[in-house]
């Protein structure tokens, strides 16, 4: 048969947009499937998608676009057939109207599957009349407002099945909108075996996913996990994703003094490698329809910390079995939980292979199978299609509303969305080598090539294996730089192509420093997906000082860290900080070693505004390990994260504008360009990964 999903956009990143592709690559398997995309807001997904389904984008919206359509006159009139109370009412149109009602008026589908309400209408209004129409409940019968509940009545009166995900949020549709011929009943969300191996749990990192957004009570995780830190502060919170909440999230971490332990890590996509790399998962939410990142989780072997919100999580989490459920909003019990399987090994491990076994259950098998017996038990395929294909469009609720005009609104061509080829898995193993593994049919590719900008290095090739195999082993001098990989027969360098990659596991980089041995040089290699493609980014150098942690306080920064590589350290470390540009300086400030190879530094930061020359002075960081060596550039190198400026954002620090005496030229400067009162201090991270100050003009921020 053939099945119909209906999605506000395939393109984006999110629960729904992650279970429906799931759910219909099951399907794919034995039905034809096709993912109807209201919009199309960029050129292509940010998941993969399998190439079996056919993907049907309505209405462009991309910026760039030659037929981006936002200035259609269709659409910029009011949509008539999309609910007003749903949230998205303000994006949808006549033009939505009439391109969704086009499509299934020829589409000959079987079932179609709303996903959020004003779709479900549509559903309702626009379906064949043999369809089988079911919709799809991914939030709560609470998380709606009462004015939506009641315009959506007759819409789920119209349709043969409702879905919630949960049990308990479907007994409480049945008990408050009782719908005599729809059938309302709980299917759960599916999730796929991991394409990465489960986590080994010993490691010091606690993961949250989920959008940035207040029902998330990431505020709560974050005082949680402050009191955690004051207990254990080796470990470390990641939260993924993206969402409005982030600077006052941003905001709250710093007040807390918790940058160097809570980390935004921004979307992630696939999100599986992040899970991978903690040894427990976490979440604080207010409420959840279902709870798919617990499940996530719990397939790559985490035990899970979670509130014990409506509906999903007491559905999907047997406490202290295979993981622990607290009060909402209480950080105090999250912490406590946390603390509790961070102080108990055994604990951890016993919870996390229990809830890698128990979340199989959720597996896009058995829920497809679910599925498919709902199918089955409507009819679907076996209905008359009655006049369906020539205008039967929208017989299920055509007293709702009347039929757009379509007077200008062409439908566009369906198309398929298929995986650009080749494409691979990559992985850092344990002793640092990468392994780059071709998935599919491979062709002609026989070989890795990795390349680097810089004309005068030489291009480093690794062979494929008969699995597809290729390993750059860790000891290979890769130049410092991007490397972008490309695959190659063995012909000319015209056949190289760039390649693509479903998932890179980089673990085996988050214990680079523990790999090195004393006196050796400083070498890494981490894989990443740069623009689409895999991309491989090294650094080398013979003596480095990398850094660890950075405490901002109203006066100072300390910067403390390890000297590794070919040094040899005499006497305590100097910190100096040297001035970019044609008013070069150098500032001196003295540490103290910390052991064999640490060091701890503190800069005043009235000393580099002090010696302000310019509205933006830009301050390189050094450090001096003995009086007649050659100082080492301070940066992080050695773990998984290849770009920190967004991701180890440090306070900025105000300051009263200094006027010092010496320097008049740099006095005449200031005088000229009529200087501010106050000067922004800040220490970040660069575009390759070493420590910088800036000192800026406020006013010029």
């Amino acid at each position: 048969m053939k099945v119909s999903f209906l999605i506000h956009t395939i393109y984006g990143i999110g629960g729904t947009i992650r279970t429906t592709l799931n759910l219909a690559e099951e399907l794919a398997g034995r039905h034809e499937v096709e993912i109807v995309s209201v919009f199309r807001h960029r050129d292509e997904p940010l998941f993969a998608i399998d190439p079996r389904i056919t993907v049907v984008p309505l209405v462009d919206t991309r910026p760039k676009s030659p037929t981006n359509e936002k200035e259609h006159p269709l659409a910029l009139q009011p949509a008539e057939c999309f609910p007003a109370r749903d949230a998205r009412f303000k994006e949808y149109s006549k033009l939505t109207d009439a391109r969704v009602r086009d499509h299934y008026a020829h589409s000959g589908v079987d079932v179609i599957i709303g996903t959020r309400p004003g779709l479900v209408a549509y559903t309702a209004q626009f379906a064949p009349d043999h369809a089988v129409l079911i919709g799809q409940e991914h939030m709560t019968h609470n998380h709606h407002k009462p004015e939506l509940r009641a315009e959506m009545r007759r819409y789920l009166a119209a349709l043969d099945a409702f879905v919630t995900v949960s049990e308990g949020d479907a007994a409480v549709w049945r008990e408050k909108m009782p719908l005599p011929d729809t059938r309302v009943l709980a299917i759960p969300n599916s999730v796929p075996e991991p394409m990465v191996a489960p986590s080994d749990l010993s490691g010091t990192t606690v993961v949250a996913a989920g959008r940035l957004a207040s029902e998330k009570q990431y505020d709560v995780l974050i005082e949680a996990f402050g009191k955690v830190v004051a207990e254990r502060p080796e470990w470390t919170l990641r939260i993924c994703g993206w969402g409005n909440q982030k600077d006052r999230l941003r905001k709250r971490i710093d007040e807390l003094g918790l940058y160097n332990n809570v980390q935004l890590m921004g979307p992630r996509s696939p999100i599986e490698p992040e899970w991978a790399k903690g040894a427990i998962a976490v979440s604080t939410s207010r409420h959840e329809s279902f709870g798919m990142t617990l499940v996530e989780a719990m397939r790559c072997g985490l035990p899970v910390v979670s509130t014990d919100c409506d509906y999903g999580p007491r559905e999907i989490i047997a406490d202290g079995v295979d993981g622990l459920l607290v009060p909402v909003g209480d950080a105090e019990a999250v912490a406590a939980a946390l603390l509790r399987l961070i102080d108990d090994e055994d604990l951890r491990r016993r919870m996390g292979a229990a809830a890698r076994s128990h979340a199989s259950r959720f597996d896009p098998g058995p829920v497809a199978k679910q599925y498919e017996e709902l199918f089955a038990s409507l009819g679907a395929g076996s209905r008359i299609p009655a006049g369906c294909y020539a205008g039967g469009a929208g017989a299920h609720l055509s007293a709702v509303a009347g039929s757009p005009s379509a007077e200008g609104a062409s439908q566009p061509p369906a198309h398929g969305i298929q995986l650009q080829e080749p494409v691979a898995d990559c992985v850092v193993e344990h002793s640092g080598a990468v392994t780059v593994k071709l998935l599919g049919e491979r062709g002609d590719v026989s070989q890795l090539v990795c390349v680097h900008p810089a004309p005068a290095v030489a291009d480093l090739v690794f062979p494929f294996d008969a699995d597809g195999r290729a390993t750059v082993p860790a000891d290979r001098d890769f130049a410092e730089g991007i490397w972008t990989c490309h695959t190659a027969g063995s012909g000319s360098r015209e056949e190289r192509r760039s390649l693509t990659t479903r998932a890179v596991d980089q673990r085996g980089a988050m214990r680079s420093a523990e790999r090195l041995r004393s006196g050796d040089p400083v070498r890494t290699l981490v894989p990443y997906v740069r623009q689409g493609s895999l991309s491989l980014r090294s650094w080398a150098r013979s003596v480095h000082a990398e850094s660890a942690e950075v405490t901002v306080s109203g006066r100072d920064i300390t910067v403390s860290g390890r000297l590794l590589g070919e040094a040899q350290p005499t006497g305590d470390p100097v910190l100096l900080m040297r001035r970019r540009g044609a008013d070069q300086g150098e500032l001196a400030f003295p540490g103290t070693r910390e052991g064999a190879d640490g060091f701890r530094c503190t800069v005043p930061v009235g000393a580099p505004v002090g010696m302000q020359v310019a509205a933006h002075d830009v301050w390189d960081l050094w450090l001096r390990y003995a009086p007649d060596a050659e100082p080492a550039r301070i940066g992080r190198f050695l773990d998984d994260v290849v770009e920190k400026g967004g991701v180890y954002p440090y306070p900025p620090v105000v300051v009263p504008k200094k006027r010092p005496l010496a320097l008049l030229r740099a006095m005449v400067r200031r005088l000229l360009s009529k200087p501010r009162d106050e000067v922004t201090v800040k220490i970040f991270f660069s575009a390759g990964n070493e420590l910088v100050i800036n000192v800026v003009d406020k006013a010029t921020g």
